[in-house]
């Protein structure tokens, strides 16, 4: 248990470090925003390409597979939940149930996979990835646009997001991991120390990032519902998906990485898009809060059953 501790606290430690420096001032926001570009759209890029197309032979279809289906079922679940529980409207239980399935699996994912599994772990987390904000974030968003009676229908709403996944490094760099990774064609030396350096970067860098750009409540006002999306994302969801790739034949490190990708904690994403719809925003951000901090527990229990 103190390895596993030794993997998860030094994650946390830098997430503290990040929210601290921005509470005491010692960084302002440029700042802050100098640095989340620089791992957004150069070191992160950088670790995932190389992950990527140095991986060994990967199973995409079972490992993504189990992880969007019990995104997805999950995420109607909370939809109904929300609806039947709290008496919510078809645009806050959306919230609701983006809360309870979509997870910190960039910034947050990539070090404690990178930490635990390393290079054939992260190439693994990617396929996840791909796929999670490409299908999630419209989902949730279509039923948005239905609640609030837009009427311009779900191929519209989806034509309206390629664009910015276009735009995503994040997506771009995956994609273009995978076609050079289909040629054949390794790196020179040069080019892998290249991408190694800027990939090292990345994972202490996002954590702290992540520390001083988590979202802040103004009050508790939503507890029950913080609580509930909480405990979906961070219990029943890594039950869920590791039930589903069991099913699916998934076994070893690719097991691991799928299921405890799962148990991320909510992404502050889900937050972004509540705020844009001004749609359950403080529970939103709350989850976001509360579920980062209950991780440090819930991924420790889960390193140590995966392990």
């Amino acid at each position: 248990m103190i390895a596993l501790f030794g993997i998860i606290a030094p994650v946390f430690a830098l997430i503290g470090l990040g929210a601290a420096s921005v509470r005491l001032k010692l960084l302002d926001h440029a700042a802050i925003k100098g640095m989340s570009d620089f791992v957004f759209y150069l070191a992160m890029p950088s670790l995932l390409f190389r992950s990527v197309a140095d991986a060994p032979p990967l199973r995409l279809v079972d490992v993504a597979g189990s992880f969007i289906a019990g995104a997805v079922l999950l995420f109607a679940a909370g939809v109904l939940l929300a609806r039947w529980l709290f008496g919510a409207r078809l645009a806050q239980a959306s919230v609701f149930g983006l809360n309870s399935v979509f997870g910190n699996t960039v910034m947050l994912g990539i070090p404690i996979i990178d930490a635990a599994f390393g290079p054939t772990g992260v190439a693994y987390l990617l396929a996840v990835v791909a796929f999670h904000s490409a299908l999630l974030l419209p989902l949730a968003t279509i039923l948005i646009e239905a609640d609030a009676g837009h009427g311009r229908g779900a191929w519209h709403v989806v034509r309206a997001t390629l664009p910015g996944l276009a735009r995503n490094p994040v997506v771009v760099t995956i994609l273009a991991a995978f076609a050079w990774r289909a040629t054949g064609l390794g790196f020179f030396d040069a080019v892998t120390r290249f991408l190694t350096l800027m990939g090292a970067a990345g994972p202490p860098l996002a954590l702290f990032c992540l520390g001083a750009t988590l979202p802040k409540p103004s009050g508790w006002a939503d507890l029950k519902e913080v609580a509930a999306a909480s405990l979906l994302k961070l219990v029943a969801m890594p039950v869920l998906v590791g039930l589903l790739a069991h099913l699916a034949g998934v076994t070893g490190v690719a097991f691991a990485v799928v299921v405890l990708t799962a148990g991320m904690p909510t992404g502050a994403n889900a937050f972004m898009l509540a705020r844009r719809f001004g749609t359950l925003m403080e529970a939103s951000a709350s989850t976001v809060v509360v579920s980062t901090g209950a991780s440090l527990l819930t991924l420790t229990v889960l390193l140590g059953w995966l392990r």
